[in-house]
């Protein structure tokens, strides 16, 4: 990086207090002396969460001194709102008078994904006290470092309220859906639709893992075989790219079983709740219930349904709340709504049209949170590279 002022070593003008783990026996969770702080999984957006204190800590940090992770991810930046301890995952560093604190802290920021690099380590990467003293700091005047820091603090404060907002989209944008289905299924009830058993209106039956010991149920398969890792939770998915594939002969002699195209997938046990229909024939684990739709039932509008009754709703199936599993009989028995297949068309319709805005408008969101974090690096790097 070039600029006119002159630079020294982070060792000469800032304190490195490498942290030390205590004895594991003085470790914990009711308070009972200082956080204790390991590394990164300890960070916030600025400040540490405690989930840990020690009763007999080794080496402390103060109000205001800047956390550095040592240990992987190397270069992560925080800082201490207390008095605390840090254990061999951490170095705390605290300027001296002739370097402000929080000039410090945004320089170390910008230079977060260098200081990353100098991580050395075959298990994981690391940096030493070596690795901090020798890194090279820019040292302008004291009243040149606070007009900086000043600069950069209203730019950040700017974009912070940016992200505020945006947080609120994204929450706003994610909240589309369900207020539609609540909307769309509150009607049942007031327009009178009709009701069918679940059995009665589609097959269900669930999923088969073949045997993994027997290898020709797997080798060059050509049928997708999904578990409920494939599908996403509340949110209705189309699956496609499970890397397992079995065989036709896997299907033939194995316990797999085959489901054609638009079927709705549940997973009835373990993570209960998570919907998603088939795109092409594909092939499904037990924890997956495959339901295949009559004709007076659009695929769609059940798992548009099963959605809005949610992972609560599907977990009361039988009268009370299941934990581990849904019983497949009671699953048969489950109420659901019919109305005329005109209507389903343009409940699906409206519901697939939102679906969609909810999620371009969260993709959106999500790419601003990416532009915000290029823009504060931006700031940092303009800040440091001005020549006045």
């Amino acid at each position: 990086m070039k600029t006119k002022w002159p630079t020294k070593k982070l060792g000469e003008v800032c304190e490195i207090n490498m942290g030390q783990s205590p004895a594991s026996s003085t470790y914990n969770t009711n308070q009972d002396g200082l956080p204790f702080y390991q590394g990164k999984k300890d960070f916030g957006e600025k400040y540490p969460t405690p989930r840990i204190w020690c009763s007999n800590p080794i080496k402390i940090v103060e109000v205001g001194d800047i956390l550095i992770s040592v240990r992987a991810p190397v270069g992560a930046l925080n800082v201490a709102k207390e008095k605390s301890c840090i254990g061999r995952g951490l170095a705390g560093l605290r300027a001296k008078k002739e370097l402000n604190q929080d000039f410090l802290f945004c320089y170390l920021q910008l230079v977060e994904e260098d200081i990353s690099a100098l991580g050395i380590g075959s298990t994981f990467t690391a940096i030493s006290r070596k690795h901090l003293e020798n890194l090279e700091i820019p040292l302008p005047p004291l009243s040149e470092q606070k007009r900086i820091v000043e600069k950069i603090e209203k730019l950040f404060a700017k974009i912070d309220e940016a992200e505020r907002l945006r947080a609120e989209t994204l929450a706003a944008s994610a909240a589309l859906l369900p207020s539609a289905l609540h909307k769309v299924f509150s009607r049942a009830k007031k327009e009178n639709w009709p009701t069918k058993k679940l059995g009665e209106i589609a097959e269900t039956k669930m999923g088969g893992t073949p045997r993994t010991t027997h290898k020709e149920f797997w080798d060059n398969g050509n049928i997708i075989w999904i578990t409920p890792e494939d599908m996403k939770k509340d949110m209705i998915n189309f699956i496609r790219d499970s890397r397992r594939k079995i065989t036709t002969l896997g299907l033939e002699k194995s316990s797999a079983k085959l489901f054609p195209k638009d079927t709705v997938f549940v997973s009835t046990t373990a993570t209960i709740g998570k919907i998603g229909i088939a795109e092409r024939e594909i092939s499904a684990n037990q924890q997956i219930t495959g339901i295949i739709c009559k004709a007076s039932m659009m695929p769609k509008f059940l798992a548009y349904y099963f959605l809005y009754l949610g992972e609560n709703g599907l977990k009361m199936i039988g009268g009370q709340l299941v934990a581990t599993h849904i019983n497949q009989t009671n699953f048969r028995k489950l109420e659901i709504p019919l109305p005329p297949l005109s209507k389903q068309k343009k409940i699906v319709a409206y519901l697939d049209a939102l679906s969609q805005k909810s999620r371009e408008l969260q993709k959106i969101q999500q790419q601003t949170a990416a532009d915000f974090s290029a823009l504060r690096q931006s700031i940092l790097a303009q800040a440091f590279n001005q020549n006045s």
